[in-house]
């Protein structure tokens, strides 16, 4: 029966969400049908198995009759998927522009009027920009997968049995809980970097005044943001394609590796510039009287300070090495 599981695999991996269950059973059926009238009751033969499959033709084709309708921009086969990365990144823009608003506006509550404009013009235009992005990369998806069908059918005469997809392995499915923490961390860390810089940083309460002693030198910083959006594209695009394949492939893993390499420079060419720093973060600690200059706790705090924009690069670096490693590994279980 792998042969009958493999193509009703095949046939409903093209179908919404919703419908697939009710579809695989009344497949089933039909095959168990088929296969009863063929052998007349006496013992299937995986000869008959072969003929019946033949007999109903190519998965996709079938699909399309179940269906019923044609594709259009996101086809159904990844329609549920879009569906769910919009609401992910939607939600996570939400939150995250709305806390760091939230903390702007305790550090400095004046101009309510104006802050809450700003936050709205903000979050406006960020849930556009994202609803754009996550359409586009299913767009590109869904191209990307009718072009390598037209291009199965221009080259083989007739559909064959070997070209249903194996089942897929316990031991290289994809947990969906994986791609949505992925896409919640790549909205929420662009939110962070790209419009919320200055909270990153010591916050400093005093006398019913609140401020924050910046990490980051955020005019050299800024220089960076469009790097950042591409990766973040790219983390989303591999996510996305996670949701839709629901298992390790090799365009995943490729992906996932592209990924890694590109991310990797980006931060090594981030942290390794000094000037990316705030260059006057231990002396607004003292001003602020954080620490005091020459004290025991300023030398810890300045110590820390250089081996903290000294060596996060490497930790950056073993942590890729390790991701990648992990994720190589994959293409050994498939085989």
């Amino acid at each position: 029966m792998e042969l009958v599981n493999r193509y009703v695999y095949a046939v409903t991996q093209k179908l919404p969400e919703q419908q697939r269950a009710d579809i695989e059973k009344e497949l089933k059926g039909l095959i168990e049908d088929m296969l009863e009238e063929r052998t007349e009751g006496g013992p299937v033969l995986e000869s008959d198995v072969e003929e019946v499959l033949h007999e109903l033709g190519d998965p996709s084709a079938l699909a399309d009759k179940y269906r019923g309708k044609d594709r259009y921009l996101i086809g159904p086969e990844r329609f549920d998927a879009y569906v769910s990365v919009v609401k992910i990144v939607l939600v996570s823009v939400f939150i995250g522009i709305t806390v760091a608003s939230v903390i702007e506006f305790v550090m400095n509550p004046v101009r309510v009027v104006n802050h809450f404009a700003e936050y709205m013009a903000t979050l406006f235009s960020v849930c556009i920009q994202g609803f754009a992005w996550v359409t586009m990369i299913f767009a590109i998806l869904e191209y990307m997968g009718m072009r390598d069908s037209n291009n199965k059918l221009t080259s083989k005469k007739q559909w064959n049995l070997s070209d249903l997809p194996l089942l897929p392995d316990s031991k290289t499915m994809i947990k969906p809980s994986e791609p949505i923490i992925g896409i919640i961390v790549s909205v929420l860390a662009l939110i962070l970097f790209t419009f919320a810089l200055d909270l990153v940083g010591v916050n400093r309460y005093n006398e019913g005044l609140s401020w924050v002693i910046p990490v980051f030198n955020g005019e050299v910083f800024s220089k960076y943001v469009p790097f950042i959006w591409l990766i973040t594209a790219i983390s989303i695009l591999r996510d996305c394609l996670k949701m839709v394949k629901r298992k390790w492939t090799n365009e995943i893993v490729i992906l996932h590796l592209v990924f890694n390499i590109i991310s990797l420079v980006l931060m090594f060419a981030m942290f390794t510039n000094p000037s990316i720093w705030n260059p006057g973060f231990i002396n607004e600690l003292v001003h602020a009287g954080i620490i005091t200059e020459g004290s025991e706790a300023y030398n810890t705090v300045a110590t820390i300070w250089d081996s903290f924009t000294g060596g996060l690069i490497y930790i950056i670096v073993l942590i890729t090495f390790i991701d990648s490693v992990a994720v190589s590994l994959k293409l050994f279980l498939r085989k």
